[in-house]
Formats: C-alpha cells, sequence, structure tokens
C-alpha cells in the first residue's frame, strides 16, 4: 500500500477518534456512564492520541533529516518513519491510557509509571531490534 495512503487514513481515523471522543465527552456524564460508554471513551482516546502522536512523531522525524529535504523522499524512508512513529504511538499511547484507568480506580502510585514506562522501553528496545 502506498505511504500516501496510509497516511490520509491515519489522519482520516485520528479526526473520527477525536470527533468520537468530543462527542462522548460532551454528551455524557462520566460518573453516571457505564462500563460501555467508558470503554468507549478510552478506545477513542486511545486511538486519537496513538494518530496525533504518530503524525508528530512522523513530522518530526521528517524535519530532523536534512537530507530529507535536500532530496526528494523515497516511498519507503517515509513508510520506514511512518513505522517508528506509529510503534513509538502505541507505546505512549497505552502507557496514557493504563495511567488514566489506574487513576481512575485510584490505584495510581508513582512506581506504577515507571514500571510501565520501563515495559514500554523494553519493548521498544526488542522491536527496535528486529
Amino acid at each position: 500500500m502506498n505511504s500516501s495512503v496510509l497516511l490520509a487514513g491515519l489522519i482520516l481515523a485520528t479526526l473520527l477518534a477525536g470527533a468520537c471522543l468530543a462527542a462522548i465527552l460532551i454528551y455524557f456524564n462520566p460518573f453516571s456512564a457505564g462500563w460501555l460508554i467508558l470503554t468507549l471513551f478510552y478506545l477513542s482516546l486511545f486511538i486519537a492520541t496513538t494518530g496525533l502522536l504518530t503524525l508528530i512523531g512522523l513530522i518530526i522525524r521528517c524535519f530532523s533529516q536534512r537530507k530529507t529535504f535536500r532530496q526528494r523522499t523515497s516511498a519507503s524512508r517515509l513508510g520506514r518513519h511512518l513505522e517508528i512513529s506509529f510503534r513509538q504511538a502505541i507505546l505512549l499511547g497505552s502507557i496514557l491510557v493504563s495511567v488514566l484507568i489506574l487513576q481512575s480506580q485510584r490505584l495510581l502510585a508513582w512506581w506504577h509509571l515507571i514500571i510501565l514506562v520501563g515495559l514500554a522501553g523494553l519493548a521498544e528496545w526488542w522491536l527496535a531490534k528486529k
């Protein structure tokens, strides 16, 4: 699949998840919402955060390589940047949602955050080796 098609789909999914997140925040009371609404909230938050962090990571990767702008960006290089940004955004998004779930249950402590960041760091190290 073409990298521009993947990028367009990512932008569309991020905007749709952001709209769903805004609708959930506007129309539902979190204190009286059931488990389905909370699940949809966390799912839309995860998708919106992952998409936004992927786009931010992709922009940072493209701007940080000076020769990318001097030469024409190849599709394989853009695809590789997109893959790395997406992988890291999934890890960061899962940390955010996990922390919010733990906080909503009043179970969050500082060592939980250290464990989550450590697990995400180990996962990134293992996935970057491949």
